[in-house]
């Protein structure tokens, strides 16, 4: 039996010796029962009886043990546990052991626990769909009402196993997570905030500038609404504040998609994404089970100093950020579509800018058999370029036929374009491969004389492959060809406006061929690893051909590492450009000294002729490594000279806060910024260093400095709230509470919790917290110590305790006084109220009381 719960505070040095003695009347039991049930078997018995006198009782406090005659386990009460449906864990929750008539105990199974187990109702006995569809039952025995299925009960595991027979049971894949068991949340108001402020100082003058991004919603029911935007201020240009998308969306299980209506973008699956203003309804694949489910780009570049790196996506800013000098990594976009390549301009300290792309197109599209994609849209489009922007109809589906063929076609209408596409895609042996041809109609406005038209083809082939036995990833192979009359939908509504605008005809650039590329390679043993990404476009009515490559090779030796990058592009015009990257890494310290500090050395050369030789030193401090930092010197030629930078960062409870300084041979600058998220809720106003559109609400009172597992930084606050980020939508996530850093004499009724939360909710997570008062009772009844083994309970019919030898008992009681009810048999002459207070200003360490267990009803 156990005297303590899972999950709760460890004990004290007060409470070891203690445990110590309760330890012994579990050890003393355990022989006892099993020595009984040794002698029963050997004798064939088929009900066992426990005789008191292996305890070694006192005459006339002997304990009820008929309870264990039929293998019960637990005493009728309350208990926090683990519920799993054929070993699976399903939820915790606090479920009750009641008593039967034949003095055995068993679990009081609730409709909630019910719904969980995802029961195939169709399949069951008649009895047992009748009987589980009351409503008015509060308490479900499943062993009575299907045939095979067991419910136990482990008190020393606090664990409640289910076991019902598979056909019983709804199949579902692996991973799979019941609509049913899906958590819309509570109401709440969040602001997710990134704010940049940034000085530049150079021979020509200074600059000030602020970014600031904003993602807020508010959730209410099942609609949750969401705007995102940004604010870009420079002392000497511009000043405006830009709305990206504002819209309000709703989840429909039942078709496994998503109602939105404001303003968004095309999910970009078929034809490149476009922002709307209008209704689109479209599919989720996170709505399947993880083992049912089938792309924002990494984005990598190189600063020479301290930088702001910012990133566009069809001419509109959707991600800025200030970097540290040397090699730099953004794959937390916050997702815009699906197509359209990414403009990235890197601005130096010295007010140099470099500019680069990275292709970002749609994967192969092969789905599971049997599952689909739909998206169905409707709204005006929305674009700088565009003065009169037309009505937008897009609807694209996909298919899976079978495990090897995925079929899938689209369309887009407008009042003078049309566009329409159908593809394959299969998984043969030597790779996955897409084909799909796009046929679109434009009618342009020319001038006075009237007006034309133009159409074309597109054909689109694409590849991915992984092969294991060689080390080979093709991540991404894809030829495109268009015939001179195509266009794509912006283009063309484009060339339409130039035209009447200007009142002329205007010819612009066609793709025609282009050929993007992205593969690596593992070399046998510890050769290190090789990639090479690249592309090639060439167009209509213009000569010349945008070429572009990068080849990469990294390794490493012990805690050395070292790669090699060599990147060449050749521009229309004829203009080729060369650069060289020659890196190490190494840590300093072992491998096990935590936050230990990691050296780069980046040796860096082009075909202008510049050389430069940097060396940076990046660390982590503090116990959640809360602190970062970073510190680099460089030297280069043809009159850069050297330079440094410094920068660091720091996670609060509340909020993220970082800073920056750079400086070299006529410049300098400063950066200064903070990030995070602020929610109003039901409970007050909660603060994070995190933001994450869909999190989960933790409440706690009374367990204020409690931190959350896996969460560097998140505790509990003083308000007793905290916010989880990064949950990961129709999934089951699990929330820990660690109760180090609470206050003494705190404890938890359970410390993890599971929830599945829909995409943009806010998930409340309930904890109970108790400021328990560990309590060392020498009772007594009638003038005798209470019985050995009698059992405790608080006026809520939880266990607190049991009674040990000489009738001492240690129990954990919430209050600072009250009545505990004792119970060790089921006549009334078998149980007893015991008073207690305790004793003032002694939380902290743990009373010896005596106190007199009085008869129930005197």
């Amino acid at each position: 039996m156990p005297i303590f719960s899972r999950n709760k505070r460890p004990l004290n040095k007060g409470d070891r010796n203690s445990f110590f003695r309760i330890s012994l009347l579990c050890v003393a039991i355990s022989c006892a029962l099993s020595s009984q049930v040794a002698i029963a078997e050997e004798n064939n018995a088929s009900l066992v009886e426990f005789d008191p006198a292996f305890l070694s009782i006192a005459p006339g406090n002997d304990v009820d043990l008929s309870r264990f005659n039929s293998g019960a386990n637990a005493l009728p009460g309350k208990y926090r546990s683990d519920i799993y449906v054929n070993n699976n864990l399903i939820t915790t929750e606090q479920i009750e052991i009641v008593s039967a008539e034949d003095k055995t105990t068993y679990p009081c199974l609730t409709r909630q626990i019910i719904a969980a187990i995802n029961l195939d109702f169709e399949k069951l006995p008649a009895t047992a769909r009748d009987a589980l569809s009351q409503d008015d039952q509060s308490c479900y025995r499943l062993e009575k009402l299907i045939p095979n299925a067991t419910v136990a009960y482990d008190s020393s595991e606090q664990r409640l196993d289910i076991v019902i027979p598979q056909i019983f049971i709804h199949r579902s894949a692996q991973g799979s997570v019941s609509p049913a068991l899906w958590d819309r949340g509570v109401p709440a108001l969040m602001l997710g905030y990134n704010l940049n402020a940034y000085n530049q100082h150079t021979k020509s003058g200074s600059e000030n500038s602020f970014y600031a991004g904003f993602n807020t919603g508010l959730n209410v029911g099942a609609w949750y609404f969401r705007h995102n935007g940004n604010y870009n201020w420079s002392e000497n240009g511009l000043k405006k504040y830009t709305s990206i998308n504002t819209y309000l969306q709703r989840d429909i299980p039942s078709i496994q998609g998503r109602l939105l209506v404001g303003q968004s973008n095309t999910r970009g699956q078929l034809f490149d994404s476009v922002p709307f203003s209008g209704v689109q309804i479209a599919s989720d694949e996170r709505m399947l089970p993880q083992s049912r489910r089938g792309y924002a780009p990494e984005i990598h570049g190189i600063a020479r100093t301290n930088a702001r790196v910012t990133v566009k996506q069809n001419n509109q800013v959707i991600y800025e950020t200030t970097v540290t000098p040397g090699e730099f990594l953004i794959n937390d976009l916050y997702p815009s579509g699906y197509g359209g390549d990414l403009v990235v301009t890197v601005k130096e300290a010295d007010g140099s800018e470099q500019s680069f792309s990275v292709p970002f197109s749609s994967v192969t599209q092969l789905l599971r058999p049997g599952t689909w994609q739909y998206s169905v849209t409707s709204g005006r489009l929305r674009g700088n370029e565009l003065r009169d922007p037309p009505i937008l109809t897009e609807g694209t589906v996909q298919y899976g036929i079978s495990n090897t063929l995925t079929g899938y076609t689209g369309m887009q209408l407008t009042d003078n374009y049309y566009a329409a596409q159908v593809g394959l895609a299969v998984d043969t042996p030597v790779g996955a491969v897409s084909f799909d041809v796009t046929k679109a109609r434009a009618h342009i406005n020319t001038n006075a004389h009237g007006g034309n038209s133009t159409s074309g083809e597109s054909y689109k082939v694409g590849f991915n492959k992984l092969i294991n036995q060689t080390n080979s990833n093709i991540s991404l192979a894809a030829y495109r060809f268009s015939t001179e009359g195509y266009l794509d939908l912006i283009p063309a509504l484009q060339l339409r406006e130039l035209n009447t605008q200007d009142n002329r005809n205007v010819r612009i650039w066609r793709p025609k061929n282009r050929l993007t590329l992205t593969a690596s390679q593992g070399l046998p043993g510890n050769f290190g690893q090789f990639y090479v990404t690249g592309s090639v476009q060439n167009y209509w009515q213009k000569d010349g051909t945008d070429k572009q490559y990068q080849l990469g090779y990294s390794n490493y030796i012990g805690n050395l590492s070292y790669s090699l990058n060599a990147t060449k592009t050749w521009s229309n015009y004829g203009r080729q450009q060369t650069s060289y990257l020659l890196s190490f890494s190494l840590p300093l310290g072992s491998s096990v000294v935590r936050n230990a500090p990691q050296m780069r050395v980046d040796l860096s050369h082009d075909s202008d002729g510049r050389m430069s030789e940097m060396t940076s030193l990046n660390g982590t401090a503090g116990s959640t490594s809360q602190f970062s930092y970073g510190v680099s010197a460089s030297h280069a030629n043809q009159r850069a000279g050297t330079s440094g930078s410094a920068n660091a960062q720091y996670r609060t409870a509340v909020t993220t806060v970082n800073g920056g300084w750079s400086g070299g041979k006529d410049y300098r600058s400063v950066s200064a910024g903070a990030s995070g998220m602020a929610m109003i809720h039901g409970g007050g106003v909660t603060f994070s260093p995190y933001y994450a559109d869909t999190a989960a609400l933790v409440e706690a009172k009374g367990a204020e400095g409690a931190h959350v597992s896996g969460y560097p930084g998140i505790q509990v606050d003083s308000n007793g709230y905290a916010i989880v980020p990064y949950l990961n939508p129709y999934e089951m996530n699990e929330i820990t509470i660690d109760p180090k850093g609470t206050a003494q004499g705190v404890e938890l009724d359970n410390t993890s919790q599971k929830v599945a939360p829909y995409s943009g909710a806010v998930v409340k997570l309930t904890y109970n917290a108790r400021s328990g008062n560990a309590l060392l009772i020498n009772a007594s009844y009638l003038n005798k110590p209470l019985p050995f083994g009698a059992a405790i309970s608080d006026s809520n019919g939880s266990n607190v305790g049991y009674v040990g030898q000489g009738g001492q008992a240690f129990v954990r009681v919430e209050n600072v006084s009250g009545t505990l009810s004792v119970t060790w048999g089921d006549q009334e002459s078998k149980r007893c109220l015991l008073p207690y207070q305790v004793p003032g200003n002694q939380k902290a360490a743990m009373p010896i009381l005596s106190a007199v267990c009085t008869p129930v009803g005197k």
